[in-house]
């Protein structure tokens, strides 16, 4: 089976356009979704939408957990407008009812058994569901921490928006980066899997970064620094090819 692993998209509507345009000419068997359809730009409401009518499998992010609780008023808007910017006071205000519910259906990870592999997809880790964070320098040597890695031949996770390959144990673990908002300098990005051959690659694509820069000023413009802050990010360190 082919399979796409994408996650973190964070309401960025330029991105995930350009994504499944991508997924047109690859083709996959199987997509599944990582986790944070919320917080930092402002296409939320509409990627759910659309994830819900594709089918894709997807799990709960942190992000969208928080907006949740937002929703359910064990969070105050202002704390989350601060750090993430207005795509909370958007969907806080826009969502629409079924896809609130659809939020509240998703699990907190994902299995899927072919080709004789266990494959385990995750937002966080199989050791934190939601909140683990993997970097590349990131090493775990408890043994009992190992083995929860362990029962999956491939573990597949996003949260962190950086790309990665490791290994733990037995099991190898892939980050494909984030699809809508890159932090590693890489670009915006997905992986692709053959169960059959075991074979990955780690796949970058370009969008509209002007058009969501244009959309940061015009939704997040009362904050300079938060402003520039959603901003950098889109840019950081990276170069067109």
């Amino acid at each position: 089976m082919k399979l796409c692993f994408f996650s973190d998209i964070h309401g960025n509507g330029y991105a995930f356009d350009a994504f499944i345009e991508e997924m047109k000419k690859k083709k996959p068997e199987q997509i599944i979704f990582g986790g944070d359809f919320a917080g930092y730009y402002y296409d939320g409401d509409r990627i759910i939408t659309q994830m819900r009518k594709l089918g894709f499998p997807c799990i709960l992010g942190n992000h969208d957990r928080m907006l949740l609780e937002l929703l359910e008023k064990k969070r105050e808007s202002g704390q989350l407008i601060g750090r993430y910017g207005n795509s909370y006071q958007r969907l806080e205000k826009g969502i629409s009812k079924e896809n609130e519910d659809f939020l509240r259906s998703l699990p907190e990870f994902y299995e899927l058994e072919t080709d004789g592999l266990l494959l385990g997809f995750f937002h966080g880790s199989p050791r934190n569901f939601l909140n683990d964070r993997i970097y590349p320098d990131t090493e775990i040597t408890d043994r009992n921490e190992i083995a929860l890695f362990e029962k999956y031949d491939y573990v597949f996770c996003g949260h962190t928006h950086h790309k990665l390959v490791k290994r733990f144990g037995k099991t190898i673990l892939i980050n494909p980066g984030s699809a809508g908002q890159q932090r590693d300098g890489k670009g915006t990005s997905y992986v692709l899997f053959d169960t059959g051959t075991k074979k990955w690659e780690i796949c970058s694509f370009a969008y509209d970064r002007e058009s969501l820069a244009a959309d940061i000023d015009r939704f997040d413009h009362e904050d300079e620094e938060r402003n520039r802050r959603l901003k950098e990010v889109l840019y950081r360190n990276f170069m067109e090819k």
